[in-house]
């Protein structure tokens, strides 16, 4: 009698199990489908949380300016820094000096919700700037593309919400990405340099925004440096295919021993281009990425002027 006691309490308890996990799914269903929609706030950036869209902002970045007319916002920016000057429209806005030496109290006097820089500002003007109600995002200057496509959506998720803004940042960046694409393996091997000072050379080095967008098209043989500087025995090393150079420097600013031992010389490899996109980037690079790539590959030679082995790309209007 125990033994069949026993079976009968094991069999119950069993059923007991099964009825308690069978229930607890049953009690999770309801729990899973009155889980609330997605909502596209709040939204972190930085070292801020935003549960709106910001409705009035200042900028103190040229760069970030530009990016927000690009994302179609351009219509909350209420002042601007001295050095924002694309599109054109922005210009009609104040002027509240720079990151550098921003005017505060202007900034204060316009009251902007938001204030975007690329540059820490003063911590004795952050402390103003807080306790007059504006909020100051510091938006990383990028040092690769992917960085560039960071800043992107982070500023489409600020003003779209997360919802929306992921598929923003793509559309406003789908130029650019595929002329990236379209670039790759142009060349063997390049080199973008900005100044020559005798032996020390300033060039686009791998931890640079302007080394990582150069070494698109081919090998970067300034990679492995690092800090914007190279030198003309690891120039000569390389033998780079092609040279880019920032305007104003010209091919009569190399030495002319050097310029002896470099191929690119001899071969009509040599370019000058408008560098102030490296310096400011955002998706209109997307023409220069195509300027750069097709003086490379012959099909676009309306673009250059040839004196001597040495062209120079036009600059595009932009628009």
């Amino acid at each position: 009698m125990k033994k069949l006691l026993s079976a009968f309490t094991a069999a119950l308890m069993l059923l007991l199990c099964s009825c308690t996990a069978i229930s607890e799914n049953e009690d999770a269903l309801p729990a899973a489908a009155t889980v609330a929609e997605p909502q596209p706030y709040p939204v972190e950036a930085g070292n801020l949380i935003f549960n709106s869209s910001p409705v009035t902002v200042g900028s103190l970045s040229p760069a970030v300016t530009e990016m927000i007319y690009e994302l179609g916002y351009g219509d909350r920016l209420i002042c601007r820094s001295s050095y924002c000057d694309t599109p054109e429209e922005v210009m009609s806005l104040p002027e509240t000096g720079s990151a550098a030496n921003p005017d505060i109290d202007k900034i204060i006097s316009y009251a902007p919700e938001l204030l975007i820089t690329q540059s820490p500002i003063a911590n004795k003007d952050t402390v103003r700037l807080s306790e007059a109600g504006i909020s100051l995002l510091t938006l990383p200057a990028p040092s690769s593309l992917e960085e560039l496509y960071d800043n992107y959506a982070a500023l489409a998720d600020i003003f779209a919400g997360s919802i929306e803004g992921n598929s923003l940042a793509e559309n406003t960046l789908a130029d650019m990405k595929s002329a990236v694409n379209e670039a790759k393996n142009s060349c063997e091997s390049i080199v973008f340099i900005m100044n020559i000072d005798g032996d020390e050379i300033t060039a686009g080095t791998g931890d640079s925004f302007a080394g990582d967008l150069f070494s698109v098209f081919g090998r970067n043989i300034a990679e492995n440096d690092t800090d914007y500087t190279t030198t003309a025995e690891e120039l000569i090393k390389a033998d780079p295919q092609y040279i880019f150079l920032a305007r104003p420097l010209s091919a009569s600013d190399f030495d002319s021993g050097l310029a002896e031992q470099l191929s690119a010389f001899s071969e009509d490899h040599v370019f000058s281009i408008d560098a102030s996109l490296t310096e400011r980037p955002t998706a209109r690079l997307a023409e220069t990425i195509r300027s750069v790539s097709e003086v490379m590959t012959g099909t676009n030679a309306e673009t250059t002027e040839f004196t001597g082995g040495y062209a120079e790309i036009h600059e595009t209007s932009g628009q």
